[in-house]
């Protein structure tokens, strides 16, 4: 007889805490004798296998499905009693943390993620399997230094600016089909003219459209100003 495979190694659990609590609310009105898949409704596939492969790290389930007496006492306890029965639950599958000399109401942030980073978990997914454990933790009411309460960051590299995309060619001829003024260059100054030939002028402008380019807005204000100090001068005399 062939012997036994070697038992597959699982990561500690990275689904969001709150799927897998709402999972497990599911069973109360009965736990089928397998676990599986099929239970989950529409809920995606990854949350699927991530709900699968939790419920395998906690010891609730066994790795063909059914379901243990410690999933029964967990489904079926409510308040105070729930508390206890998942902090017993996380301190027996959580064992690099809780029985090899961490203590967690002392352990810095550093601490805190070396242990995970043992497990095999990386990236995103080592973010994850903090925030599930520190969710479950404090559903459990179980002591957490104040410098692990929020997850360490996991960032190794600098961070992305986001890239400002420059207006199409096709963004600009619609402007100019919107009638956007053509102001001579450097804005020489404007020539004599009268008070009615200033005020005709006046109503010929555009309105001020806030699309136009930086130098047309510009073009565009320096016009009107010119021509407004040639009203109040023609006015002053």
């Amino acid at each position: 007889m062939a012997a036994k495979e070697t038992a597959k190694k699982l990561l500690p659990p990275y689904v969001p805490y709150r799927t897998f609590a709402n999972f497990l609310d599911s069973l109360r009105r009965g736990i089928p004798q397998r676990i599986d898949r099929s239970l989950m409704g529409s809920t995606s596939g990854s949350l699927q296998r991530q709900i699968m492969q939790a419920l395998e790290y906690l010891n609730l389930i066994t790795d063909t499905g059914t379901p243990t007496e410690k999933l029964e006492h967990l489904v079926h306890s409510e308040g105070s009693k729930r508390q206890g029965v998942l902090k017993e639950i996380l301190e027996s599958s959580y064992s690099f943390l809780f029985k090899d000399g961490v203590q967690l109401d002392r352990a810095t942030a550093s601490q805190f993620r070396e242990r995970f980073e043992k497990t095999g978990a990386t990236g995103d997914t080592l973010r994850k399997c903090m925030t599930f454990f520190l969710t479950s933790a404090k559903a459990a009411e179980i002591g957490l230094s104040s410098h692990i309460k929020k997850v360490p960051s996991t960032r190794t590299g600098p961070a992305k600016t986001k890239r400002v995309s420059q207006p199409s060619r096709t963004a600009t001829v619609t402007q100019e089909e919107r009638g956007t003024p053509n102001f001579p260059k450097n804005n020489p100054p404007m020539p004599t003219v009268d008070t009615s030939l200033a005020k005709l002028i006046l109503d010929k402008m555009p309105a001020f459209n806030p699309e136009w380019t930086e130098e047309t807005q510009k073009s565009w204000i320096d016009t009107i100003n010119k021509l407004m100090d040639r009203l109040e001068k023609k006015s002053g005399n």
